[in-house]
């Protein structure tokens, strides 16, 4: 995640699924990408996020200019109810030591993402891996993960059935 940076917009109210949207949207005016309603009813926080792409790595963005090019997104998109969040929260990958080391050079590479590697089991095929990293479709995203579950779940499966040495009940590392 170091050539990006999640953003995440609280308000009062779902004011967007008062109006009869889901919160939910594709841009390509602004610095986020995709939005998404990530708003928890129960704990009573209702809000919207997305990840800004380059934003994190051009000097010239600073927070208070993200956030203002954010909100001036989200009014466009949900109207200007958007325009009054209760907090604004930045977090800048770019300059966290262990998503973005100094090392890396392209924080944008996701090259090795679904690599025919990821998918084979280690540890004697005890360990499968299921991550969206993992996907040869959609890393990155949900249905990248979905689709590493679903593929780890049916090797996990077939591991079992060929090898009963693999099941919990003989399995060492239990």
């Amino acid at each position: 995640m170091g050539a990006v940076s999640k953003v995440v917009v609280q308000y009062a109210n779902a004011f967007w699924r008062e109006e009869g949207l889901a919160g939910a949207a594709v841009s390509t005016l602004g610095p986020l990408r995709e939005v998404h309603d990530v708003s928890n009813p129960e704990a009573g926080v209702s809000a919207l996020f997305g990840f800004a792409q380059g934003a994190a790595t051009d000097p010239n963005t600073s927070e208070r200019s993200l956030t203002k090019q954010v909100l001036d997104q989200l009014v466009r998109l949900f109207g200007i109810r958007a325009a009054t969040p209760v907090r604004v929260v930045v977090q800048d990958w770019s300059r966290q030591p262990y998503t973005a080391p100094a090392e890396v050079t392209d924080g944008g590479d996701h090259g090795l993402f679904g690599h025919p590697l990821y998918a084979r089991p280690a540890m004697d095929g005890r360990l499968h891996w299921a991550s969206t990293e993992t996907a040869p479709i959609s890393p990155g995203h949900i249905e990248g993960a979905l689709a590493a579950a679903e593929r780890a779940a049916t090797n996990v499966l077939a591991a079992l059935s060929a090898s009963p040495s693999l099941r919990a009940d003989t399995n060492p590392c239990r």
